[in-house]
This record gives C-alpha cells, structure tokens and sequence, in this order.
C-alpha cells in the first residue's frame, strides 16, 4: 500500500520494434504542440512520473495507435510491441494490461500522419 509520502516513478517505454514509433501526451495528440517523442527501433524514452498519479499517452507505431493510461507506484520498463499484441484486441474485449502500471485503453488506426504503407 502506498505511504504519504509523495515520491517520483520511471516509465520507460523501449522501442522493440522494427518501426520507428511515437509517444505524445494523449491530450495532444493529432495537434501541432512540438511534444511528440520519437523513438527509433531500439531507443527508449524514461518519463519521470508522480507515484500514483494517472497519466495518458498515444504510442504510435505505422497506422496503429494505442492510447494508454498510466499509473504506477514503482518503476514501469514497457516494450512497445507489448501495446499492440497479435492479433488485435477486439473492442468487446476486457482492457489490455500489458505490464504492471499501464493499460491500453483503446487500440485505433490513424491514416492522417502515416508515412508507411501498413495496409
């Protein structure tokens, strides 16, 4: 259980990709804010987050994009291959919780910013 004492966890999500991927504060996503992360196949980015607070990103990997939220009370590593499992997760199915601390809320195809040809 957590203590009352306010302390900061890693997130960090590891392109394990063959495809660049990227990470934006879901409330910015599709808008031109400058805040996007861009991961190269094999790069990882580390977030410092507040213990216990929810945080929600959009991770986009081709067309496929995966809004996620976070929570966590002790350091998270995510891949992100793991947000997007094979086959895809239908829309009548429970959450996907692809490590401790993150779930994905919804997975979607987004075609407006794709420059690869994932048909």
């Amino acid at each position: 259980m957590p203590g009352t004492t306010d302390y900061e966890v890693l997130l960090d999500f590891t392109n394990d990709t063959h495809d660049c991927a990227t990470v934006q504060l879901q409330r910015d996503y599709g808008r031109s804010t400058g805040a996007i992360v861009l991961l190269h196949p094999g790069e990882s980015v580390t977030l410092v987050l507040d213990a216990g607070t929810v945080y929600k990103y959009a991770l986009k990997v081709q067309t496929r994009v995966a809004n996620v939220t976070a929570r966590a009370w002790r350091d998270v590593s995510c891949p992100v291959s793991r947000l997007f499992p094979q086959p895809p997760q239908t829309s009548s199915s429970a959450p996907l919780m692809p490590v401790a601390g993150i779930t994905v809320d919804q997975q979607w195809r987004d075609m407006r910013f794709c420059i690869w040809n994932d048909t």
